[in-house]
């Protein structure tokens, strides 16, 4: 039986849960924010409904071994979380195999607490550089909904914490 590996990250979002749900949900800014700097995405197929497939891929230029991301989506609820089942494509012996991907959204007094856990990661992928990508990735999310006119929620001592 494989190891259970969980790795989770998250930030704080200084923007409401519909305006960061409306940006994970939208195929042109998921584009801006999905992955790694540095990477030429291609997103082929992108189905946002429970049972719906999406395909990933991209030409690495940067540090990621991943050649592409199969998935679907196993639950959504608007505003709050969206369950995916991925599966990394990649040369690198480890880097493949089925992960749980739940992203939720949680309203905090700041604004969103946004968190993302994996569950059931390849024992190939490092457990620092996956917490890397994702805090980058949370990071890259963020910044695009916090520039947002949608975001209306401003404080003066914006920066990246943890929820």
């Amino acid at each position: 039986m494989p190891a259970c590996n969980t790795h989770e990250a998250s930030r704080i979002v200084f923007a409401p849960e519909d305006t960061l749900y409306g940006a994970m949900t939208d195929l042109d800014r998921v584009r801006t924010w999905l992955l790694p700097e540095g990477e030429q995405i291609c997103i082929e197929t992108f189905d946002l409904r429970p049972g719906g497939r999406f395909r990933v891929s991209f030409g690495s230029s940067g540090e990621c071994p991943v050649q592409a991301i199969n998935g679907r989506f196993v639950d959504i609820v608007r505003d709050q979380q969206i369950v995916q089942i991925v599966e990394l494509e990649s040369p690198v012996r480890g880097f493949t195999g089925a992960i749980r991907i739940i992203w939720s959204l949680e309203d905090v007094p700041e604004g969103t607490c946004l968190r993302l856990v994996a569950r059931d990661t390849p024992p190939g992928l490092d457990a620092e550089w996956l917490t890397r990508q994702f805090e980058a990735t949370l990071d890259r999310l963020a910044l695009l909904v916090e520039r947002m006119p949608s975001a209306s929620i401003i404080y003066s001592e914006a920066g990246a914490q943890p929820c």
